[in-house]
């Protein structure tokens, strides 16, 4: 996946659990050898799959070099603060946040906040004249949430045309800054959505959009903490630019952005509904008959449960029901309204996240009946919906498989009967006896060759019950003490032993399969004549081997003596050989 998608996966930490795939309302993730990938172009960016995954294989794009370039780059860079700073960042106050981001760089702060409130004003005088005017639609969708928004428009497209034409918080505060302060300012947004990054690369009015958590890494590099900011100087004075939001402030709360428009206009005639997390989203329009509606009626609809608080972009630090009681405190010290006069000179507010739709795939049943056939799903009771794969159903699998963005090993119950079907024929191939047992000594699997050991009652038992799984060991063979000894708390890892049973002799193997509950024996009966010869070969060969390694040794230690005797007469011979004169 190219690294300029905000959300991206680190193949070497991914651990093959499909978990993401679970969590991910869209499915927009593909396997490719065993690592689970991001498909960007139907990715909605909610962020499930990097706050669910037990590895931490899916990442965030880390945007804070861009942050910084922007910095050096323009003369004046506003930061778009989203409110819910209050919840991720509860020991800092206010004034101590806006310190902090100007020691960054910033020039100022803003409250992405003021954008929410120009949206909430226009929002409470459409619903307004959807009350006066009977011909307008009766369905209205929040379009403050850009996952929500894209998600609509690529998985829900007949909802789109009632999404409400307004832009996003984030985007309405941008344009108002551009047109205030001028277009050559920077924007940098700062909050807890991950979405807002998809926003920044659409929309040219938002330079760069940073989560809370790359905030907190970046005050870190930094050396800043709140400690030190409350030493610095004037930092009560610190104030947000140009003033302070009004209730827009309460829109990271699921039914905030309801209470914000209904301080513009009580607006009696409209229902409301908040609805939050996208997998709701789709219970909750999925066959809606809108043409029931009597009464105009406002969704506000959320990607995250519970609202923006819970974004996938925060540290998760402190629990939801304090994140939201942090807003609503927050939310209480502002106006009810921003001032009518800044309504008037509101920049241009329309225009909803774009979104190119991407076709999906469309298989025959004859096709889904072939993929499920290469699972071995032959028939519907084969179709066990585990889920363990990461899809609801085997037929939605089967899709997947076919659209080249599952593969089959993902297939708990595939896998295992190949296991089980590869450990079968492996164990009727010996031509020893096997049998396999639990720690109960009951008989899990076993071959023919051990019934053929064990006599002609076994045998005629096998032919009635192949394998004679759940069989008690212990009434077949006195070797079941062996499979006692070596699933005992710290028994050996294996007993080889002969033992005799009748008048054959056998000689037994027993391993440990499973620390404590599976073992596994292998039974030779050393008293048939073609296992008499091959044991008649190898004990004698064991005793050459043996004879000749003494021999070797016998011929080492007399080489070495001879050698040492030699090397001592001719120091003899050199002392007492000469006279005084060195003459011989």
């Amino acid at each position: 996946m190219p690294f300029s998608s905000p959300i991206y996966t680190e193949s070497t930490e991914c651990q093959d659990c499909y978990k993401c795939i679970r969590r991910c309302p869209v499915k927009a993730i593909r396997v490719e050898n065993g690592h689970a990938k991001i498909i960007p172009e139907l990715c909605v960016f909610c962020g499930g799959c990097v706050t669910h995954c037990p590895s931490h294989a899916k990442h965030i794009r880390d945007d804070i070099s861009r942050a910084r370039q922007l910095i050096s780059l323009k003369k004046r860079v506003f930061v778009s603060l989203a409110p819910s700073f209050i919840s991720d960042f509860p020991d800092y106050t206010p004034s101590q946040m806006i310190a902090s981001l100007k020691k960054l760089g910033f020039t100022d702060v803003s409250e992405t906040a003021l954008g929410a409130d120009l949206i909430s004003a226009q929002l409470a005088e459409d619903l307004e004249n959807a009350l006066n005017n009977e011909d307008s639609p009766k369905l209205f969708l929040s379009s403050a949430c850009p996952a929500v928004v894209e998600f609509i428009k690529q998985f829900l497209p007949e909802f789109t045309p009632y999404i409400t034409d307004r832009a996003s918080p984030l985007l309405a505060h941008a344009r108002y800054i551009r047109k205030q302060y001028g277009e050559d300012v920077g924007i940098v947004f700062i909050g807890p959505c991950i979405a807002k990054k998809r926003e920044s690369d659409v929309w040219k009015e938002i330079d760069v959009a940073l989560t809370f958590n790359e905030l907190r890494r970046w005050f870190k590099l930094e050396g800043i903490n709140s400690q030190n900011q409350s030493h610095t100087e004037g930092a009560s004075s610190f104030e947000f630019f140009p003033h302070r939001a009004a209730k827009g402030s309460l829109y990271p709360i699921d039914g905030g952005m309801i209470l914000a428009c209904k301080e513009y206009n009580k607006l009696s005639g409209v229902r409301f509904m908040t609805v939050s997390g996208l997998n709701e989203i789709e219970k909750t329009l999925g066959g809606f008959d809108i043409k029931s509606l009597k009464n105009p009626l406002f969704m506000e609809l959320l990607s995250c449960p519970g609202g923006c608080v819970n974004g996938p972009g925060t540290s998760e630090k402190t629990s939801g029901a304090e994140r939201r009681l942090l807003v609503e405190n927050y939310a209480e010290t502002s106006e009810n309204i921003i001032n009518p006069q800044l309504s008037k000179v509101a920049p241009f507010l329309q225009g909803t996240l774009p979104v190119i739709k991407k076709s999906v795939a469309v298989f025959t049943d004859e096709e889904i009946r072939n993929a499920l056939r290469s699972v071995g799903k032959y028939s519907a009771k084969d179709e066990l919906n585990c889920a363990s794969c990461g899809y609801d159903t085997c037929r939605s699998f089967a899709a997947a498989i076919l659209d080249n963005r599952a593969e089959k090993t993902m297939c708990v119950s595939y896998m295992r009967k190949l296991a089980q079907k590869k450990a079968n024929g492996l164990i009727k191939a010996i031509p020893s006896g096997v049998v396999i047992a639990n720690k109960g000594l009951q008989i899990v699997e076993c071959n023919l060759n051990f019934a053929k050991l064990m006599g002609h009652d076994v045998i005629e038992m096998y032919e009635a019950k192949p394998g004679l799984e759940g069989a008690d060991l212990d009434k077949f063979t006195s070797a079941a003490r062996f499979f006692s000894d070596v699933l005992a708390l710290n028994g050996p890892d294996v007993i080889d032993r002969d033992i005799r049973e009748g008048k054959k002799i056998f000689h037994v193997t027993v391993f440990v399969i499973e620390k404590e509950e599976i073992a596994a024996g292998v039974f030779e009966d050393v008293t048939a004549p073609q296992n008499q010869k091959t044991r008649t070969v190898t004990q004698a060969r064991k005793i050459i081997d043996k004879n000749l390694s003494v021999v070797q040794k016998i011929a080492f230690l007399l080489g070495e003596n001879a050698a040492e005797t030699e090397s001592m007469l001719n120091s003899i011979i050199d002392s007492y050989g000469n006279d005084e004169d060195g003459n011989p």
